[in-house]
């Protein structure tokens, strides 16, 4: 039987709502965030001239067709205590080893491969990936020196700050939350040295929006949808503004030129699946912001019912081909997946043991 393999944990939304779907065409997917490091479960790798094979005890009668690498977690082994940090960091190690193998569970689709995922995830590298294939992006400094921040703002006059990660934090006395994300700096800003210099910031020209548009890549499909504000313009950043009565979100065609170099871009970084952020241009140009090769998606459909995400990403993991037809799957919508049991299961469980991270965050 030929399933797929889900690296997440049980309270990830995403990887529930794709089980789901999954089951519903009478499928059972391997579901487990880590190679299970506990006992009565044995891997093995053989490698020798001839070539190299790996086992999985778990999955023996199993036929992987796609491996999504939704939110891989390092193995936790069942030991004593005294060798925890020893055996924790050998799982650790071979997993990542494991992963690495291009044959690792046969001729599987990984979505996405252990070593385009991580590489993908560099941010300059996208950007410097962006330049050599000619695909716009706004001039972006990253640095930890104010002086360089000041003459970045003097040259463009307004300039957005991101930060590598979404940091939030708490204020002990009074107990006011904080984050760092994104912000726009202009002449006026403050640009206190000090903290500037604590770590490095990227700094990109502003670019005067009409739209931001979200194009989710699942295998050889792309479904583009702009957000904004309609007539009215866009947000420095659409996340966290879908709840503005003046937001809009609407399925979009996008230019050919423009869809041909996201598929270079994909190509090149090694990526089956990812979520990519553009921004538009007054003059409708379209320019590169970031991939992320394991974003939320499956909110484009509730904002977007015509683009069927969850259907594509379904048929992508049951056949393991990027070019995977849809049309001979039993029906599935995040609509009804919402109405489900799985759904009821998942809000109950998080509603006691909350989960690592908010449950369908845009990112």
């Amino acid at each position: 039987m030929r399933r797929p393999l889900i690296l997440a944990p049980s309270s990830d939304p995403h990887a529930c709502a794709l089980a789901w779907a999954i089951r519903q065409q009478g499928v059972e997917p391997a579901w487990m965030p880590s190679l299970r490091a506990e006992r009565g479960v044995h891997y093995s790798v053989h490698t020798a001239n001839d070539g190299t094979s790996f086992s999985d005890s778990s999955l023996v009668d199993d036929s992987i067709s796609a491996v999504w690498n939704r939110r891989m977690h390092d193995p936790v082994p069942d030991c004593a205590e005294a060798d925890r940090n020893f055996a924790t960091w050998e799982w650790k190690l071979f997993q990542r080893n494991v992963f690495s193998l291009e044959n690792a569970y046969g001729g599987a689709l990984w979505v996405n491969g252990l070593a385009a995922s991580q590489r993908a995830e560099l941010k300059l590298v996208q950007l410097d990936t962006c330049r050599r294939l000619g695909i716009p992006f706004p001039e972006t400094l990253v640095t930890t020196d104010a002086t360089e921040v000041a003459g970045f703002i003097r040259r463009w006059g307004r300039v957005v700050f991101k930060s590598f990660l979404v940091h939030q934090w708490e204020e002990r006395i009074s107990g006011r939350m904080h984050a760092v994300g994104v912000s726009l700096l202009d002449g006026d800003s403050e640009l206190p040295a000090e903290a500037i210099a604590v770590c490095p910031g990227i700094y990109q020209r502003y670019i005067e929006k009409r739209y931001d548009v979200r194009v989710t890549v699942i295998g050889d499909r792309l479904f583009a949808v702009s957000l904004g504000k309609g007539a009215s313009g866009a947000y420095v950043d659409w996340r966290g503004q879908a709840k503005d009565p003046a937001f809009r979100a609407e399925a979009i065609v996008l230019p050919s030129p423009v869809e041909e170099k996201l598929r270079f871009l994909m190509h090149e970084l090694g990526l089956v699946f990812g979520c990519i952020d553009l921004a538009v241009d007054r003059d409708g140009d379209f320019y590169f912001l970031e991939v992320n090769q394991a974003g939320q998606f499956l909110f484009i459909e509730d904002m977007v019912p015509e683009h069927p995400v969850l259907r594509s990403m379904t048929a992508l993991l049951l056949t393991g081909r990027p070019d995977a037809p849809t049309g001979d799957l039993r029906p599935v919508s995040m609509d009804a997946f919402w109405e489900s049991e799985a759904y009821a299961a998942l809000r109950d469980g998080v509603e006691t043991r909350p989960p690592e991270r908010p449950l369908f965050t845009l990112e």
